[in-house]
């Protein structure tokens, strides 16, 4: 009776150790289970500032983000300036702004979460107003003597804009002239033989401001002469200058043709201690108080090379109550 009994016992642990294997293999090793996927992180705009634009000058930047799901949207409120777009996808900034500004921008951002998250950051837009271009002032270019040096200290000039300028001209100079492309701008050289003859000439600045040079351009005349013209004294009107008046500022300029200038003016014997003569200008000035008749000598220099040219004229001028 015990031995059956001890059998039924075996018998009972043996069916349940076999139940217990059965359950085991069914449900697995759960230390060897994968672990579950972490949930996305916050999202998060991290550009914090915009760089400035300038005004008609191009655009670009692209906002940057972290965090949440991919893909992002991105919006922005108020609408960006004229002429700049942001890109939904990207988050790029792109365009050409035209016109000045300095506002602050609401961007949102929505990731592809379940539910979406989304987060807004303001940031301010400035475009500065554009820089103004330089222009060149240079008037007029004296004209040149074929197989003469060419006028010394013929420079081109130019304001505004960032210096230095660097210079440029179309069509080239005449055969033997030379344009000075950087900086000075100067003409110099010597006309050679069959380029007498005058043609406009279009000479462009090229200043120095950062990113984007600015550029402007004139149109100047320059003649050629085969001989040097004859060198005389002229006026604004008529063939003498006018009278003047006591009391009265008197204000007249001699004028001077032909040779090559720049020009010099002297007088001689002195004038009045009222009335001056501007040597570069020749411009007569001055208040006389007294009535008298003024009669000199004057006389013009040019600056011909290797000599340089001269005339004079007898001048009166009258002085009336």
């Amino acid at each position: 009776m015990s031995n059956t009994k001890s059998a039924l016992a075996n018998l009972w642990t043996l069916s349940l150790m076999l139940l217990l294997a059965i359950g085991a293999a069914s449900c697995g090793d759960v230390s060897n289970a994968p672990a579950p996927a972490p949930g996305p992180g916050a999202l998060t705009i991290t550009t914090t500032s915009l760089p400035a634009g300038t005004e008609n000058q191009p655009y670009a930047t692209t906002l940057g983000a972290s965090g949440g799901i991919t893909p992002y949207a991105w919006s922005v409120n108020p609408a960006l300036p004229a002429n700049l777009q942001l890109d939904s996808a990207t988050g790029a900034i792109t365009g050409t702004p035209t016109a000045q500004d300095a506002s602050t921008y609401t961007f949102t951002l929505l990731d592809s979460s379940v539910p979406n998250q989304t987060i807004q950051q303001p940031l301010l837009l400035t475009i500065n107003s554009a820089p103004v271009p330089p222009t060149i002032t240079t008037p007029s270019l004296p004209p040149g003597t074929v197989n003469q040096i060419y006028p010394p200290n013929t420079v081109l000039e130019a304001s505004g804009g960032t210096p230095p300028y660097t210079w440029s001209v179309n069509p080239a100079l005449p055969n033997g002239l030379q344009l000075n492309l950087v900086s000075s701008g100067s003409i110099s050289g010597t006309p050679q033989a069959g380029t007498n003859g005058t043609a406009a000439y279009t000479f462009t600045v090229l200043d120095s401001t950062v990113p984007f040079n600015l550029t402007n351009n004139k149109q100047l005349t320059l003649t050629i002469n085969l001989t040097v013209p004859t060198l005389a004294i002229t006026f604004p009107t008529g063939s003498t200058l006018p009278d003047a008046n006591v009391n009265t500022l008197y204000n007249r300029t001699l004028l001077a043709s032909g040779g090559t200038p720049p020009y010099t003016w002297s007088v001689s014997p002195a004038l009045p201690t009222w009335l001056q003569l501007d040597a570069a200008t020749g411009t007569l000035s001055g208040t006389p108080t007294a009535t008298a008749t003024i009669t000199r000598t004057y006389t013009v220099r040019d600056s011909t090379l290797p000599t340089n040219r001269t005339t004079s004229r007898s001048i009166t001028i009258r002085v009336r109550n």
